[in-house]
């Protein structure tokens, strides 16, 4: 078995900049050679770089796949019955960024507007099942007005038991007077 130094993988870390155990492991595998384990960490991260080249064509690919769903996923809002507005999924995801852009609560108004004013938001599904979001809206505001409700009787009553335990400490005197008559006065 060769000797593998603290020196030997202090030189290696130098020259490639990789972590303790990967400078050991290198030299491991070049049995004790430092140049040799140079060579072997320059090559492994090459072959890195290769999947990451693999990687950015799947993105690539997964980026494609997405805006073709997302031009066959449709965004609808109806009044009443009738269709208002009917586009893609991406068209209003443009629209929502740049909302965003110019002011951030528009996009707050814009939905909160939808829900007070009764229309109907769906999002149709590439498999054409409709999703209603006026739905999710509305339960997830019942959940925030049932968790603030909880919240703020969770304050009053802390706030209460507080009053009353500054009142125990308190001392309360009670005086009592008793008037004398005098006859003579």
């Amino acid at each position: 078995m060769v000797e593998i130094t603290l020196e030997k993988i202090d030189v290696v870390r130098e020259r490639t900049g990789v972590s303790y155990a990967k400078a050991k492991e290198a030299l491991e595998a070049s049995e004790g050679n430092v140049v040799d384990a140079i060579i072997y960490i320059e090559e492994n991260k090459k072959s890195a770089m290769d999947s990451i080249y693999t990687t950015k064509d799947e993105f690539l690919a997964w980026i494609k796949d997405i805006i073709k769903k997302g031009n066959i996923t449709r965004i609808k809002v109806k009044k009443d019955g009738k269709i208002l507005v009917d586009v893609p999924v991406n068209a209003g995801i443009a629209v929502g960024i740049v909302a965003y852009a110019v002011w951030a609560p528009l996009i707050a108004i814009g939905v909160i507007g939808a829900v007070v004013t009764n229309l109907t938001i769906e999002l149709t599904k590439e498999d054409g099942s409709v999703e209603i979001i006026n739905k999710i809206i509305k339960s997830t505001v019942e959940d925030v007005k049932e968790k603030v409700n909880d919240l703020a009787s969770d304050v009053k009553d802390k706030f209460n038991n507080k009053r009353n335990e500054d009142s125990k400490d308190e001392t309360v005197y009670t005086y009592t007077v008793k008037f004398n008559e005098d006859k003579d006065i």
